[in-house]
């Protein structure tokens, strides 16, 4: 900021001894090196010596005609970027009747402001969902404060497809090359269109069960009732007898999950439900752990049918490392 006020003072200086506007550049550019301002600025500033400025300051900010850094111009176009911040820096030129320089040196330095692009996320949140998220995690705060390991008594849950054939991921394909060697070439893959639905239930001791949903069978309310007393009947009495009567069960807010059909069966057997905050994958715990775990291996893949492809999932989850469920539940 110094070095701009030192030239706009030696230009001054230099239009007292009726140099020309090509000669003071020069001996700006000279002078000063890298930091010497631009042509354009230089003989702007040379121009209103010329026409009798004698004010060397600059009013509103550096590097713009002082005619566009009025106070009013800076404040009219803070009005306009609140009204709409998708404005170009062009438009804006147009609509002040200033020069795109002006323009754009006024939202530079002046209000300090920066085009970005808006960064992609999943889903925005209403001002309800964000304060139940709040609320979700307080209750969770309770848990903690009540039994430190409370999460020993939670049974988690969700759903998710698994394809006939799933494309390896890039990293899989992966190979050793000598230096001089070009690059191996692998044509694009898509997901097959067989495929079938999981329904996973496990703690932080490992599977608890593992439910293939028919092909064709929609999963509403009313079935996910009868997967939920499958596996309280059949699978945590003979795996889990010390959980009976006294678990917890986790899962995301899906619309079976939710149902009044579901809510209802589980407060009938007194079975806690642990909220989920909306729209939360990060602290699902199959979104999280297992399904991308135990899918890494189906990737590459391809089997006869849907339900070969189920068969090695369950032998996958089957298993998977006892440490790995007890660590990502202290972890969530």
């Amino acid at each position: 900021m110094s070095s701009l006020r030192e030239q706009r003072y030696a230009i001054k200086f230099c239009v007292r001894l009726n140099k020309t506007a090509t000669n003071t550049y020069e001996d700006i550019k000279q002078a000063f090196g890298d930091d010497a301002m631009s042509r354009a600025s230089c003989f702007r500033w040379f121009k209103d010596f010329k026409e009798g400025r004698e004010d060397p300051e600059l009013q509103g900010g550096y590097g713009a005609p002082v005619t566009a850094l009025t106070e009013e111009i800076i404040n009219t176009a803070v009005e306009m970027i609140k009204t709409d911040r998708r404005l170009t820096v062009r438009h804006i030129a147009e609509l002040l009747d200033i020069s795109v320089g002006s323009a754009h040196t006024i939202l530079k330095d002046n209000l300090n402001m920066s085009r970005v692009c808006a960064r992609w996320i999943p889903r925005l949140l209403t001002p309800e969902q964000k304060q139940n998220r709040v609320d979700v995690c307080l209750e969770w705060k309770r848990f903690v404060e009540e039994d430190r390991d409370w999460w020993k008594s939670l049974i988690t849950a969700n759903e998710s497809w698994v394809y006939q054939y799933d494309p390896a991921m890039k990293i899989q394909s992966t190979e050793w090359v000598e230096k001089n060697e070009g690059r191996p070439k692998k044509a694009r893959a898509t997901k097959s269109a067989n495929k079938a639905m999981v329904i996973t239930f496990f703690d932080y001791k490992g599977m608890v069960y593992t439910h293939s949903v028919p092909r064709g069978q929609k999963i509403n309310g009313d079935y996910y009732k009868q997967v939920l007393a499958t596996l309280m009947n059949d699978h945590i009495s003979r795996k889990r007898p010390e959980l009976r009567g006294n678990w917890k069960l986790h899962h995301d807010n899906a619309r079976p999950h939710i149902a009044h059909v579901v809510t209802e069966y589980l407060a009938k057997r007194n079975i806690k439900v642990v909220p989920h905050p909306p729209y939360s994958p990060e602290l699902a715990l199959c979104d999280l752990f297992l399904f991308p775990t135990a899918k890494k291996e189906l990737k590459g893949r391809r089997f006869d049918s849907e339900q070969d492809a189920v068969k090695a999932l369950e032998v996958i989850l089957k298993n998977m490392s006892k440490d790995g469920f007890s660590n990502i539940f202290q972890a969530w």
